[in-house]
């Protein structure tokens, strides 16, 4: 923010405020991190998607649940901070912590954020066996009758602009650190009550949004990007990927991180339909973030996997959509992810991403 400088004689004053923030992150160069976060990132898991209502929030609840299922210890963090969803699908509002992403990025920008109570272990998502599910909400819980107000938008309103440092000389602290400070605060908390999350589930927000950008280029090892086959869709992920294109070592960082998510996709009737997806798919990393087969480099062997590679960045996992979903009320039926046609719609999606994690941390042995 600076002052402008008023007419002389005059008794107001103007102030502009240029917000740099939004933007920023898309092209910004990725960290290089240290060993530590390095292995945080490796366990990370953002969920994108360029357009909003593709069943995202839906899916990180899903897929939480199953890798629980598998034994793991998983953290789901809401960086849905203008919509959050996700906690509605974990743990009733009694049960949420009293503090949330948003109250470590105002506190921890002033250097104030110990002792928040940040995550909750879920209680609304039945697992079976020695699994857990932690949630680290958006905001926290509101307090009870007689209390402050918990006044979210208020706190929103107040955690994107990158900040000076907290002591003389110290540099910037941008928003993306703070971010990371959040992320990783919570982590260390769920280690605390119980023991390392062997996985983060990132609920990212959607669109050209910063925190997008932050989560995708940052704080994840791996991204499912969730993909309609609509030409908004794919006009969107043009743009985005051709911000990365801009700085090729980002790109080059970041293209076997990704995996295209075939969203809410209708399996009966058309066979042609994930084929088409496919193509579409591929053609976009081709253009973009693919090294170019035409180019006459003959030094490192170019990037550019084949349509048909099951493996490659563009190749989509499908989540099926049936009627059976429409009708469905999470909210009003806590065991809506042991329905049949639920596990049959996610299966794929959630075997496959479980194949691309790290294995799970080794269980400290007994004494």
């Amino acid at each position: 923010r600076a002052p402008i400088s008023p007419r002389q004689g005059s008794a107001g004053s103007v102030h502009a405020l240029e917000r740099t923030v939004i933007g920023t992150d898309w092209a910004r160069g990725v960290r290089t991190p240290t060993d530590g976060a390095l292995g945080r990132r490796d366990r990370r898991v953002a969920l994108y998607g360029f357009k909003g209502g593709v069943g995202r929030t839906t899916a990180t609840a899903v897929l939480a649940r199953h890798l629980a299922g598998t034994g793991r210890c998983v953290l789901v963090v809401d960086l849905d901070l203008e919509s959050p969803g996700v906690s509605n699908l974990l743990e009733d509002p009694a049960g949420l912590p009293r503090h949330g992403i948003v109250d470590h990025l105002i506190e921890g920008g002033v250097g104030n954020a110990d002792g928040l109570e940040l995550v909750a272990r879920s209680s609304a998502l039945p697992v079976d066996g020695n699994g857990e599910v932690w949630l680290a909400p958006a905001g926290g819980r509101p307090l009870e009758r007689g209390g402050e107000p918990y006044d979210y938008l208020a706190k929103l309103n107040r955690i994107y602009s990158d900040l000076a440092g907290l002591n003389p000389g110290d540099g910037d602290r941008p928003f993306a650190a703070r971010l990371e400070e959040a992320i990783a605060a919570c982590e260390d908390q769920v280690t605390e009550l119980s023991r390392r999350p062997d996985v983060v589930l990132l609920d990212s927000r959607a669109g050209m949004h910063d925190i997008a950008a932050v989560t995708l280029t940052h704080l994840s090892g791996l991204a499912l990007l969730f993909a309609v086959d609509n030409p908004s869709t794919w006009e969107g992920y043009e743009m985005l990927f051709k911000q990365w294109q801009q700085r090729p070592a980002l790109a080059r960082e970041l293209r076997e991180r990704l995996r295209i998510v075939a969203a809410m996709f209708h399996s009966a009737g058309d066979a042609k339909r994930l084929p088409a997806l496919r193509d579409r798919a591929q053609q976009l990393f081709a253009d973009t973030l693919y090294d170019q087969l035409d180019t006459d480099d003959e030094g490192d062997e170019l990037y550019h996997p084949p349509v048909e590679d099951d493996d490659a960045p563009h190749a989509p996992i499908p989540i099926l959509f049936g009627n059976d979903l429409v009708g469905l009320d999470p909210l009003r039926s806590r065991d809506w992810p042991e329905l049949p046609f639920v596990e049959a719609a996610y299966r794929t999606f959630t075997t496959t991403v479980e194949r691309l994690l790290p294995p799970p941390h080794l269980a400290p042995e007994s004494s």
